[in-house]
């Protein structure tokens, strides 16, 4: 016979839960860096604050110019895409699901004149 389930139980399952990311809610601040002049980017995730993920994200972008171009709560993508003169656009975007800032990321890199934007190698959207 299976044992009813208890307040403490359910508390502790709920504690569990979101203490593992689960239930949808944010697990901290995400920022994405860009430098100009190097085409770096770099992304953090989970930061403690914003100002945390912001510093984070620029000490792994690792020039003098790193901006923060994005900052995040859930997830954050960055896309890239040449103009048909061969110059780069970048577009970023936020969502709730990595699926959703990629699409948003996409979109902007599109909006600003860029053919063939997708997500740069090995820098895939990035949730908290």
């Amino acid at each position: 016979m299976k044992k009813p389930l208890t307040w403490g139980s359910a508390l502790l399952a709920a504690g569990l839960m979101a203490a593992c990311g689960g239930g949808g809610e944010s697990n901290g601040y995400g920022a994405i860096a860009l430098s100009a002049s190097t085409n770096k980017v770099a992304m953090a995730s989970e930061g403690l604050t914003q100002s945390i993920a912001n510093d984070a994200a620029r000490d792994k972008c690792d020039a003098k110019d790193c901006q923060v171009v994005l900052q995040f709560e859930e997830c954050g993508a960055i896309a890239q895409g040449q103009t048909s003169s061969g110059a780069w656009v970048w577009g970023v975007g936020a969502g709730g699901t990595a699926f959703d800032a990629q699409t948003a990321a996409n979109n902007a890199c599109s909006s600003k004149g860029g053919q063939g934007c997708t997500a740069i190698p090995n820098l895939p959207a990035l949730c908290n």
